[in-house]
């Protein structure tokens, strides 16, 4: 079944119980306490497979390692450090996760681990009946079960209604305000257009559902191949009527974050590296938008020591000005640079800024307005392992934020429900990443495809191999590619059209240089080189050797590029 499903049958003929005190743990153990890879409607098998809580001792072996339905009828009190919590013997003796305990979710039959919680008590008397049909039709499956479990959510004794009452915040909450968002984001999507389905703000949607529910939005093939088709047809459009430098930085940063999410690689975006545009851009500028350095930074570009300046400086400006969403996404910008492997940057360095974001916060717990609570939220939780109580209301805040959901489950529109979604699930935009994706395989007959299809200005690029100081053997491409495409991206798509054109490079001062071709190296004993160079005629031997990185090399319309296996000439 999908996880739409599992939601509402994990919550069937279930007590839910709502926080009015405060826990004695502190916001985030107590309600995004560590499950791994595993969410709160989930139980975290002991090889980390994760499964529905609705089969957690239900005696079928969901697990592979068999690890449900052991300790389901434990009478001697004897549980496993894992699952520390004893339901008792009249509740046939289950242990649970401790972090189970005071979530707001019955999961002793006795109700045991919801017991001196000091909540409100909540039942719902529903009982799923997806089918592998309806899982099949993801368009408004997510509607159809939300609108019948909340609908079904009733209060006992005449308390008030779930909306109304966010005086307490626990997992179950958080748990019921994530799915009504997505619920609400989903249904952006309009199924009676063509293309375009999810509209101009594709690329922030991709990135709140990959956030809030990365797993179900990976494995969900026609949702994710969709998005990903019509965020590469968005750019391609966009690159048909204007050129590259017409876009701006933080579109390009959009995209960036997107294309990681959705496994587009924005190094080979159709012969063009959307990363190295915008690092050349921000080299070239004084001022740079933390966003585009947080782009960066989640596309595994090194963040320099003049970057982490600009950014402080940045920060500070900001400060002045009070525009607490910069400083928010410069913090968010350092804490990435911070995990990043160059040392360049110590997250202890942080914590003068962050304090300077929590004596923004109100009384009541917002700063200034809803998306920026959320930012600096996103913004305290990426760059401090622990709440720092003594400065900032957690709670008071996220409180604040449940409090804004609307009827319609958004938190207001589009901007402020990508913020908000991140924060319900203890992450920030600094968790965006490509580690999900696998490397694809593209055939020379999907490489050529590629070439043939691409939307925009082309120009035909003829790149040849000579091998041998008499040119022994010849090997000649000629390539229709994305017009200023830069050679060493020629490179790549020649590689992959034919593999006798596959390459190894070695990096110098951060770009790439040439050592191999076809299996050929170079050979400094014999002295045997590859050269580059280029055709400045239709005459035989009319060439000039370029020195520069292929990175750098940018061929003009109809021009001839030859990589020359040959003998330098300090060994004639």
């Amino acid at each position: 079944m999908g996880i739409f499903c599992h939601f509402s049958l994990a919550f069937a003929f279930a007590i839910i119980f709502i926080f009015i005190n405060v826990y004695a743990e502190n916001l985030r153990q107590r309600i995004f306490n560590d499950a791994g890879p595993c969410s709160f409607d989930q139980y975290r098998c002991e090889n980390d497979q994760c499964i529905p809580r609705s089969e957690f001792c239900n005696g079928n072996y969901d697990c592979k390692d068999d690890s449900d339905e052991s300790y389901c009828s434990t009478y001697s009190r004897e549980c496993p450090r894992h699952r520390p919590f004893f339901c008792g013997r009249t509740d046939s003796g289950k242990c649970i996760p401790m972090s189970w305990k005071c979530d707001g979710y019955k999961d002793c039959y006795n109700g045991k681990d919801e017991e001196q919680c000091g909540r409100v008590l909540w039942r719902i008397n529903y009982k799923s009946d997806c089918t592998q049909g309806q899982l099949d039709r993801h368009g408004n499956l997510l509607t159809l079960h939300l609108q019948r479990i909340l609908s079904a959510l009733k209060p006992l004794r005449g308390l008030p209604s779930l909306g109304e009452y966010y005086e307490g915040v626990v997992p179950a909450f958080l748990h019921e305000a994530r799915f009504r968002a997505l619920d609400w984001t989903y249904k952006m999507r309009n199924e009676e257009l063509p293309t375009r389905k999810w509209g101009p703000d594709i690329g922030r949607i991709a990135v709140a559902l990959y956030l809030s529910n990365n797993s179900y939005f990976i494995e969900n093939r026609t949702i994710f191949g969709e998005i990903s088709y019509e965020l590469s047809l968005d750019l391609l459009s966009k690159l048909a009527l204007k050129e590259i430098e017409d876009i701006s930085s933080t579109e390009l940063a959009n995209y960036i974050n997107a294309f990681l999410v959705t496994c587009i690689d924005p190094r080979k975006f159709y012969v063009l590296d959307l990363v190295s545009e915008l690092r050349k851009r921000v080299d070239s500028q004084n001022y740079t938008n933390p966003s585009v350095m947080l782009a960066l930074c989640n596309a595994g570009e090194r963040i320099t020591e003049k970057d982490i300046d600009k950014l402080t400086s940045v920060f500070w400006k900001a400060h002045r000005e009070f525009w607490t969403d910069t400083q928010a996404l410069a913090v968010l910008a350092l804490a990435c640079t911070a995990k990043q492997p160059y040392e360049v940057f110590d997250l202890v360095e942080i914590n003068k800024l962050t304090l300077e974001l929590k004596k923004r916060q109100y009384r009541n717990g917002t700063v200034e307005n809803l998306k920026t609570t959320a930012l600096v939220l996103q913004a305290l939780f990426a760059s401090e392992s622990e709440a720092d109580e003594e400065n900032f209301d957690e709670a008071k805040a996220l409180r604040q934020i449940l409090r804004s959901q609307k009827e319609d489950g958004s938190f207001g529109n589009i901007p402020n429900t990508y913020y908000v979604l991140p924060v319900i699930r203890h992450r920030s935009l600094v968790n965006i990443s490509s580690s999900h994706c696998r490397t694809p395989f593209i055939s020379e007959q999907e490489a050529v495809k590629d070439l043939m299809n691409q939307v925009g200005e082309k120009w035909s690029v003829q790149f040849s191999l000579w091998i041998g100081n008499n040119r022994t053997v010849e090997r000649t491409l000629i390539l229709t590619v994305p017009a200023n495409s830069s050679f060493y991206r020629i490179m790549e798509f020649a590689a992959g059209v034919d593999n006798r054109f596959k390459f190894e490079y070695t990096v110098r001062n951060g770009k790439p240089y040439i050592y191999s071709i076809s299996k050929t190296q170079d050979d400094p004993e014999n002295g045997m080189f590859w050269f580059l160079f280029k055709s400045l005629s239709s005459e035989e031997g009319d060439l000039e050797l370029i020195t520069k990185s292929p990175a750098d090399v940018v061929p003009v319309n109809k021009q001839h590029f030859i990589f020359w296996y040959k003998c330098g000439t300090w060994n004639r």
